[in-house]
């Protein structure tokens, strides 16, 4: 073949490759495309949901089938109250979940909502309305219990002594009743260094006394110890109260109340003694 020629077919050859590729050209820029079409396809697959604006979107449906109106709070407040809830939810989903889907899941779990509700209206409100105080100490149970304190002073302040007795039983299954109830607002609230923790009231050990009819319990002290016992309580000038009142003989344990016996105390507790002992 002439020179020119294989000149000629070899530039052909060349112009031909480079406008198909290689084979290795082809596979390459082939996987390039699909790797690039599927890291499109993933991306796609991603759905980001914005939970602040979804809650508001959903908010007047949610707030008329729950009676959230009635609580005279803030469109605001309502989003801040409602958006942890909402993002707990979509955390369930692993792709877009419907609107209703998410209203039919916060209507079906109420209760947890309401208390969520309470939460957010005991912390952050210092000032509560007569529903705000009424939705709290009805629907907040743990939660109420927890801020019983803040609770009463509202009740207090607005008139709402019904509500107490409510609260007192949120207290007593809840929080964390004392041995002793407090003579002034009856929670057993009443600590080691006679403080009331729900209305804060400072006791003197007279009042205490008297609150648990002291003299009674002396007795029945009395009755469930030796006479060794209670002598000892007699010469140190003091016993322990707990669920029952015991002698200084036993522990002292968290919760547990010192009161310091008087001279007619001492004197009665040793006139019981002969008592139980002629009694034998």
């Amino acid at each position: 073949m002439p020179r020119n020629a294989r000149r000629r077919r070899a530039r052909r050859t060349k112009t031909l490759d480079s406008a198909l590729g290689s084979d290795t050209g082809v596979k390459s820029r082939g996987r390039g495309s699909s790797g690039r079409r599927a890291s499109r396809t993933v991306k796609r697959s991603v759905v980001r949901i914005d939970p602040h604006k979804l809650t508001e979107d959903i908010l007047d449906e949610v707030s008329s089938r729950l009676g959230l109106d009635i609580l005279g709070l803030k469109r605001e407040q309502l989003v801040e109250a409602l958006r942890p809830i909402v993002e707990g939810i979509l955390e369930q989903y692993s792709s877009r979940p419907s609107k209703e889907a998410i209203i039919s899941k916060i209507v079906n779990t109420s209760r947890n909502v309401y208390m969520m509700i309470a939460a957010y209206i005991v912390e952050r409100i210092d000032s509560l309305t007569n529903e705000q105080l009424e939705f709290v100490i009805n629907y907040g149970e743990a939660v109420a219990a927890k801020h019983a304190p803040k609770l009463y002073a509202e009740a207090k302040r607005l008139g709402r002594d019904d509500l107490i007795p409510m609260l007192r039983m949120l207290w007593e299954k809840y929080g964390n009743p004392t041995p002793i109830a407090c003579p002034y607002c009856g929670f057993r609230a009443v600590t080691p260094d006679l403080v009331c923790m729900i209305c804060g009231k400072e006791l003197s050990e007279r009042e205490v006394k008297e609150a648990i009819d002291f003299r009674e319990r002396l007795q029945e002290m009395v009755e469930l110890y030796s006479e060794r016992e209670v002598e000892d309580a007699i010469s140190r000038g003091y016993v322990i109260v707990g669920d029952v009142v015991k002698p200084p003989s036993y522990n002292i344990e968290p919760g547990n109340v010192v009161l310091h016996l008087t001279a007619e105390e001492r004197s009665f507790l040793k006139k019981l003694l002969m008592v139980k002992r002629e009694g034998k």
